[in-house]
Order: structure tokens, then C-alpha cells, then sequence
């Protein structure tokens, strides 16, 4: 049968893959049902290069705000620049300062890597992109996809 051939692959975003998680699992099992010998791989979506550089950086300016507040350390002094009030603020309420720099500077980071993405390929042939859709398909959208890849791949 011509389904061994193929390699079937769902990416989804890391960060919504609670989210996806139910989907890929679904999907899965449909494959995996109608088709046993297809190979199903689930991947992370990978962002845009220029938002995981920036989401790198603000990650390593977070540890670098956080070691400095623990340390009781003004960076700003090391740069010739006068302190902002804020970090002195900080300074004095490390535990709130640490845990509010910690939570925003995260969620910013997840914001920058988020795609929204669950593509759907076969042997890198796209057969569905959420990103391009809007949505995600239905089983027996999926299915009829499935289908007709597989119908026209063995004409």
C-alpha cells in the first residue's frame, strides 16, 4: 500500500500546545486508524527569525535585571547613566520588583514567539495551514484531505 511511503507531520506553537494538544492527538488517531503505516511527527512551529532573536534578547535582559536586584547591583552605574527612579523602587521591594519583571518580561517573550500556527503536511506537501485558514479543520475535512493527497499521489 502506497501509505508507507509517507511521512505525515502536524506543527503546532509550543506555547499552545495544551491548546493543540487534544487536536494533534485526534488527528493521530484518525491517521493511525485509517492509515497504520503513515509516520505522525508533531513539531514546534518555528517563529520568524527576527522575533526570536528579540524574545532571546529580552530573555537575557531579564536575567540580567533579575541578578542585579539580588545582588543589590546597579548596572546603570556601570553604564555612566543616572539610576531610574523605578529600579530604585526596585531595589527596595525585591520579591514584588523580582516576580514583576520575571511575569512581564515572560509573557512578552511568548507574545514574540507566538504563531498561532497547526500545519498539516505530508512528506512536506502542505495539505492544511491554520495560518493561512484561519482555523483549524474539521475530522472529516482532515480525512477527505488525506484522501485525496493519497488518491493523486499514487496516479
Amino acid at each position: 500500500m502506497l501509505s508507507n511511503l509517507f511521512q505525515y507531520n502536524i506543527f503546532y506553537f509550543h506555547n499552545d500546545w495544551f491548546k493543540y494538544r487534544n487536536v494533534f492527538e485526534q488527528f493521530s488517531e484518525l491517521v493511525r486508524t485509517h492509515y497504520p503505516n503513515i509516520v505522525i511527527i508533531g513539531e514546534n512551529y518555528p517563529s520568524s527569525s527576527l522575533k526570536t532573536l528579540f524574545a532571546r534578547i529580552l530573555s537575557i535582559i531579564k536575567i540580567i535585571l533579575l541578578i542585579c536586584l539580588l545582588l543589590d547591583q546597579n548596572p546603570f552605574s556601570f553604564l555612566h547613566i543616572s539610576t531610574p527612579k523605578f529600579y530604585l523602587w526596585a531595589l527596595q521591594n525585591k520579591i514584588y520588583s523580582c516576580l514583576m519583571i520575571f511575569f512581564l518580561l515572560n509573557s512578552f517573550e511568548s507574545y514574540l514567539m507566538t504563531t498561532g500556527a497547526f500545519e498539516i503536511s505530508i512528506d512536506d506537501v502542505p495539505l492544511w495551514s491554520k495560518i493561512e485558514t484561519g482555523r483549524l479543520p474539521s475530522n472529516n475535512e482532515f480525512i477527505q484531505t488525506l484522501q485525496t493527497f493519497i488518491t493523486n499521489s499514487s496516479n
